[in-house]
């Protein structure tokens, strides 16, 4: 009784980790994150419909962008230079584009938004590693 009690003990942990990997959320398509993006934006920025629908676009044609260049750079093994290249063009790009579409107003609120993002995200990545940013 006590052999199989140990047993079980011990086979117990290697059944748990040998399960796959919980999946939290479902994957969302392109469409389906800039549908989100441009909302979110129209909240924060009071965007009107005509506004919402062209930033949904340029979003989402970002997002396919985006997933293209990080396919073609697994299959051709890009320098970093090149993504970070890559990288600082797109949101170049996106920026003009963003600067067409929103109103002066809107457009100050949205780029300062993106700073402030830019710094959170420096900041959590730094405290993660255990530094401390000041």
């Amino acid at each position: 009784m006590k052999k199989s009690i140990f047993t079980l003990l011990l086979a117990l942990p290697l059944g748990l980790m040998a399960q796959p990997p919980h999946q939290i959320g479902e994957k969302m398509t392109p469409e389906q994150h800039a549908v989100l993006k441009a909302k979110a934006m129209r909240l924060h920025l009071d965007l009107t419909t005509a506004q919402e629908e062209q930033i949904k676009e340029l979003l989402q044609n970002q997002i396919q962008a985006i997933k293209a260049h990080r396919e073609k750079a697994k299959t051709e093994k890009l320098s970093g230079y090149n993504k970070k290249l890559h990288h600082l063009e797109q949101q170049l790009s996106l920026q003009e584009k963003m600067k067409s579409v929103l109103t002066k107003e809107q457009f100050d609120k949205w780029k300062s938004h993106q700073e402030r993002k830019k710094y959170m995200a420096f900041d959590h990545r730094g405290r993660k590693k255990g530094r401390i940013l000041l």
